[in-house]
């Protein structure tokens, strides 16, 4: 019995794993291992790192760019507001042989158009209320003036135009409405004659020609203000018809631009 139990024991269908089996199994955990490997490599490969790393500066300096090609020194800059600085030093012809042929194409192309005339029915832009604020004297003003004439004649705007009341009867003998700001431009430009630089001069300070200024820019930034949107010409006495019509400004053209 002893010897039979024995032989049950170590014969071939005993519970005991024999080395065989040991090897066997240890080789499929290591072909599975290998297998989940691949896999994880499948879908990282080596070059993935790569990408995660910031490229590569294109010069020395971080944010600078400078080539030297064909002919072209060529050099780029990004400053602190995120603009870009591009500088182009043509050495020989190059830059010109690569513009020229669609400079002159460009060109032909804008000349073969044919362009609408103002006159034309294809051509009937919306009639705008536009007003020109002008502060300065007569050579300030009649530039304007032929400038409201075509927007009023050709375009069929209504201009009215904004100064001081000096160029009351110049303006509307031109067929421009007119809107008082105040102020009298020959006290500007004499003192813009005393005070050429832009520091004023201590006789300036003491006579107290300052004040004067401001209180006289400060009715013109309110007339220009008014003259966006106020009826009638800015005067006292009456206005005419056209004058005393509604004015909303669609469009307001200033010189200075600060006005």
């Amino acid at each position: 019995m002893t010897r039979r139990a024995h032989s049950e024991k170590s014969g071939p269908d005993s519970t005991q794993p024999n080395r065989h089996d040991y090897d066997l199994s240890r080789q499929q955990t290591d072909a599975a291992s290998f297998r989940t490997g691949s896999s994880q490599e499948s879908f990282n490969p080596p070059g993935a790192d790569d990408d995660e790393k910031a490229p590569p500066a294109y010069g020395d300096t971080d944010g600078d760019l400078h080539v030297n090609q064909d002919g072209l020194d060529t050099s780029a800059r990004v400053t602190d507001d995120g603009r870009i600085n591009i500088r182009i030093n043509q050495l020989n012809r190059r830059l010109s042989q690569i513009l020229t042929p669609t400079l002159r194409q460009t060109a032909a192309d804008l000349q073969d158009a044919a362009l609408p005339s103002p006159d034309a029915d294809t051509f009937k832009p919306p009639s705008l209320n536009v007003v020109i604020q002008v502060v300065g004297s007569r050579g300030d003003v009649q530039p304007f003036v032929a400038l409201g004439k075509v927007l009023k004649e050709t375009y069929r705007h209504r201009v009215r135009l904004a100064t001081h009341p000096k160029f009351h009867r110049f303006v509307e003998d031109h067929g421009l409405e007119f809107f008082n700001i105040g102020g009298d431009p020959a006290k500007l430009m004499a003192y813009m004659v005393k005070n050429p630089a832009l520091m004023p001069g201590i006789r300036t300070l003491v006579s107290g020609d300052i004040g004067e200024r401001r209180r006289d820019v400060g009715e013109y930034i309110q007339g220009c203000w008014r003259s966006c949107y106020e009826a009638g010409n800015g005067m006292q006495d009456s206005a005419s018809e056209d004058d005393s019509r509604p004015f909303v400004a669609d469009c307001i053209i200033a010189n200075p631009p600060s006005f």
